[in-house]
């Protein structure tokens, strides 16, 4: 190369001739990946089970399953994917948004059958007519809608804005109720682009640690993006440029860095997506067994005295990793090597954290999680199927044999085993995703009950065959919890044996200041509770008829948070 730089005082000419050096180095490239065993290599996968000496006899069971796909578990159990009562508007969508995402995935990889989407749909017709009950005159929604004293929650109305919208390609809809819900959110846009925070946040455990106006703009902007409004809409531009103002704070929360990420990555704004992303990846916890999640910084660590138990992390935990894992599949066109890379640890750790029907532990990260493990699985699935082969042993004895292709690579393949505790051996042939589900029961500590529950018959004692026949049940419910008060909560009573409750009388209930809903069977009645209060020793106090009826088996009453 000719150049009239000087090179030690001469100028630097090419020869006529040319002539060049060559070095050759052997250089070790370490790359980050997985194991990829060719076919008709056999993997060996121990199990041993084993409960705690406190379990109650007879309690323990154990069951093996086996799927083709991680999504397989939430679609043959898209119908109780939370195992609570779904009376409110916020449980409601719960059920009805993992539709959508599943539909999704199906129709895209070629796997929607007939069944599944008649099924899909069906689910979504009924949760479309029930959450139009919670909707309020103004468009907005709350958890039990405009009877109650509550007014509509804007979170909750971005969340329905966001599922109709995607449900309107596979259900008839009103438009209306779409349109309103978003004119209601441009009502509460403020002047920076920020929106207004009116009702609780869905997930309680955020409180405290989360800057409610930035978490919410950041969702919401995820909500029109999704729907999708274009970026240069006055809603959806406002809203990001309050979020890239607000990204430049050296504190934020790592839930609101996840929501962000999500949103800048929507948006296309790749710098700000980066360095959301890089921000995130310093605070990540990268464990031993090569699973990415992330936590709240205020989290605090819990012993449990159970050994054999592993507990699942916290929704909120669970929500805010689903928002990095789709940060990162939502990258247009399509997520680098490296963020699969990223990515596979991340699902890797959240398949660790489902319940044994497919779903999580509450109602809003059951929801964001199975959108980002859809949407890992719509870009990593490959049309070549799996062929795969798994022996259950125990001992030298084979209990069982599955084999998984692409013909029913969805379906949920179970075995109940027939002794716990044990051990097992699974030896298996190709790519498989399997879950052992271990189940038994314990006395659990009183001291660590977030409710104070104290229930009692009027009158206690029965001197007369009138009293045998019809009595009150008089019950105190406090919350007992580290905050102020809980989250919404169920109080679920159990009929005494050969008692029913009386209509007339539950309904009652309903003028209570924080009862806002009321669900009678033959054997319980539940109460769907605003909020439980710590402030006093007692919650509230209140009577509830029963009558004699047939024998049932007696049930203690218990509370479940949500």
């Amino acid at each position: 190369l000719s150049s009239d730089q000087l090179c030690g005082n001469e100028i630097v000419e090419m020869p006529s001739i040319q002539q060049k050096d060559v070095v050759i180095k052997t250089l070790l490239v370490e790359v980050c990946g997985m194991f990829c065993f060719l076919p008709g290599d056999v993997q060996s996968a121990p199990l041993s089970l084993k409960v705690p000496e406190n379990v109650v006899e007879g309690s323990a069971r154990a069951t093996f399953c086996v799927l083709g796909d991680i999504l397989g578990g939430a679609i043959q159990n898209i119908h109780q994917l939370l195992k609570m009562p779904y009376g409110c508007g916020e449980q409601n969508m719960a059920l009805f948004a993992p539709n959508i995402y599943i539909l999704n995935y199906l129709n895209k990889t070629g796997q929607l059958t007939e069944e599944i989407k008649s099924k899909a749909i069906g689910y979504l017709v009924t949760g479309y007519q029930r959450q139009l009950n919670y909707k309020h005159s103004d468009g907005s929604y709350s958890t039990f809608g405009e009877r109650s004293s509550a007014i509509g929650n804007t979170w909750l109305t971005a969340f329905v804005l966001k599922s109709f919208s995607q449900a309107a390609a596979f259900i008839s809809m009103d438009q209306k109720h779409i349109t309103d819900a978003q004119m209601l959110l441009a009502g509460r846009q403020l002047k920076d682009g920020s929106f207004l925070q009116i009702g609780s946040l869905l997930n309680n455990a955020l409180k405290g640690g989360v800057d409610d106006r930035i978490s919410l703009t950041a969702y919401i902007a995820i909500t029109l993006l999704e729907m999708p409004l274009p970026r240069t809409h006055f809603l959806v531009r406002n809203a990001l440029h309050f979020l890239e103002t607000e990204a430049q704070a050296e504190e934020i929360h790592v839930y609101t860095r996840a929501l962000m990420a999500y949103a800048f990555t929507l948006a296309g704004n790749e710098e700000k997506r980066q360095e959301m992303l890089d921000a995130l990846q310093k605070l990540a916890m990268k464990e031993e067994d090569d699973t990415i999640h992330w936590e709240r910084p205020e989290k605090q660590k819990k012993t449990l005295d159970l050994p054999y138990y592993h507990p699942r992390a916290p929704s909120a935990e669970i929500e805010m990793t689903s928002y990095v894992l789709l940060a990162y599949m939502a990258k247009e066109p399509s997520p680098s090597q490296e963020e699969l890379l990223t990515a596979t640890a991340i699902v890797k750790w959240l398949t660790n954290q489902q319940n044994p029907n497919g779903g999580f532990s509450s109602t809003q990260d059951t929801v964001v999680a199975l959108q980002a493990l859809c949407q890992y699985r719509t870009i990593t699935y490959s049309k070549d199927g799996v062929d795969a082969r798994v022996t259950l042993s125990s001992g030298d004895v084979a209990l069982t044999k599955f084999h998984v292709d692409s013909t029913n690579s969805l379906l949920l393949q179970c075995k109940d085993l027939p002794s716990v505790p044990g051990d097992y051996m699974a030896e298996v042939t190709g790519c498989i995703f399997m879950q052992t589900s271990l189940k038994y029961n314990i006395q659990p500590p009183q001291e660590e009950a977030p409710f104070k529950l104290i229930v009692q018959t009027v009158p206690q004692n029965c001197t007369g065959p009138k009293a045998h026949q019809t009595f009150d049940i008089a019950f105190n419910i406090s919350y007992t919890g580290q905050r102020m008060v809980s989250n919404m909560a169920i109080a679920q009573i159990n009929m005494l044996s050969g008692y029913i409750p009386l209509k007339s009388t539950v309904k009652l209930l309903e003028k209570l200041v924080f009862v806002q809903r009321t669900e009678i069977a033959t054997t319980q009645v539940l109460l769907y509770l605003e909020e439980v209060s710590g402030a006093g020793e007692l919650g509230w106090e209140t009577p509830s008829s029963l009558q004699e009826d047939r024998a049932h088996v007696t049930k203690l009453a218990l509370v479940v948070t949500i």
